[in-house]
């Protein structure tokens, strides 16, 4: 495909800029910085690697599209616009992208603007991009190369059309939730939530703690716990080095099955289900044999136990539920999805500690004060028309003492 042409969409108009090479790139660059919002999206693989692969960067700037050759393009040149705080990349589902576009540029955007989670506070928690641009501008747009090979060169016309469309219309749409937003002095809450969106980043987890995702492995004695542990670290750390899914070297089952099996030789270790030749180097049968020698004759336990995120103790569960049957009751009221609110587990922190995203921000001023005087016992609920209604009164005593605010 020639850097620089036009692509075309589905009714043969043009529709973008095909951009592959760094002087192309000069072009992205200059029409950011003269301008202080951009639709950006991404099209990407993950199933062939350890990281996400990067195969095409859409970003609407203005009236223009540019369609990124990620294969072809080094990205870095785009960070500083990047990272200007000063200007607003307007997103759909912003978190892998976001954790793609930093591997892949060197810079995060610091200002987002996500249409899927604004969309969450009008009641379309999780809706996608074709049914947000049906329901607020009346526009259709086909996803039918969605699952197409965005690695494949030259791309379709089809496709084209498809990634150009992912950008086509972010900014009105971006609008359009804004102001509905505004009306119902909810914007100021979904700012609040996308840049806590933007600021968090995936962690990568822990080689040490990786046998924790495994759940063949929980039955295990203590022995089969350290091995499963060592063997997940060294797969993890494996595929990190060599950027290839985890799967691709061990499977989860075969990482419980050398945890029992315990062998002592490549020939035993071979012959163990779930561990194919094919899949794992000479070498790397040689090194993993040495991390079940290591594992089980050397070295400090691995922990035991599933880590517990927060406790709560059997006196607060009941706590817990009353808590969440009132966050579900306000976000029926607002027209919201509950759990952009609170799911249980932040509902069962906020009773255990007065801790996580309840006890801050937006969150907080819409329930956390009610639930403070829930479970404080100056206030209650009562239902009223097969509804559920706070009221600031006393709670009977055998409710008030179930241990209420105990950490």
């Amino acid at each position: 495909m020639d850097s620089g042409r036009a692509a075309q969409d589905a009714t043969g108009g043009e529709r973008a800029i095909w951009i592959a090479g760094e002087q192309d790139l000069d072009r992205v660059v200059a029409a950011l910085l003269a301008s202080r919002r951009a639709a950006v999206d991404t099209e990407f693989h993950r199933e062939r690697t350890y990281y996400p692969k990067l195969a095409l960067l859409q970003i609407k700037v203005e009236e223009e599209v540019f369609l990124i050759d990620a294969l072809e393009t080094p990205l870095e040149a785009l960070a500083p616009a990047f990272a200007d705080p000063e200007r607003e990349f307007v997103f759909h589902a912003a978190e892998q992208d976001l954790e793609i576009l930093e591997r892949a540029i060197g810079a995060r955007p610091e200002r987002v603007f996500d249409t899927q989670i604004a969309a969450g506070f009008l009641g379309l928690s999780k809706a996608s991009l074709g049914a947000l641009l049906a329901h607020f501008l009346g526009i259709q747009i086909t996803k039918t190369a969605r699952l197409s090979d965005w690695m494949a060169r030259p791309l379709s016309g089809e496709q084209l059309a498809y990634a150009a469309s992912d950008v086509d219309y972010l900014a009105e749409l971006r609008d359009r939730i804004a102001a509905e937003l505004a009306e119902l002095s909810r914007y100021e809450w979904a700012i609040e939530e996308m840049v806590a969106a933007t600021r968090r980043k995936r962690s990568e987890i822990a080689p040490d703690h990786a046998w924790l995702r495994i759940r063949e492995c929980r039955g295990l004695d203590r022995e089969g716990k350290r091995v499963a542990a060592k063997v997940a670290a060294w797969r993890e750390s494996k595929a990190r080095q060599i950027d290839v899914p985890v799967r691709t070297l061990l499977s989860d089952l075969a990482v419980a099955a050398i945890a029992k099996a315990l062998p002592e030789s490549r020939e035993a270790l071979l012959a163990i289900r779930g561990v194919e030749p094919r899949r794992i180097r000479r070498e790397m049968v040689d090194e993993l044999v040495q991390v079940v020698s290591g594992a089980r004759f050397g070295g400090p336990a691995a922990t035991d136990e599933l880590p517990v995120v927060m406790a709560v103790t059997p006196e607060q569960q009941p706590l817990v539920l009353l808590c969440a049957s009132m966050v579900h009751a306000r976000a029926l009221d607002l027209g919201m999805d509950p759990t952009l609110i609170a799911s249980r587990e932040e509902i069962a922190a906020y009773v255990a500690s007065r801790s996580g995203p309840v006890a801050t921000g937006w969150r907080h001023s819409l329930v956390g004060a009610s639930l403070d005087r829930l479970l404080s016992g100056e206030g209650s609920l009562r239902i009223e028309s097969l509804s559920v209604v706070e009221e600031v009164s006393a709670f009977p005593e055998r409710i008030r003492s179930s241990g209420a605010g105990r950490s």
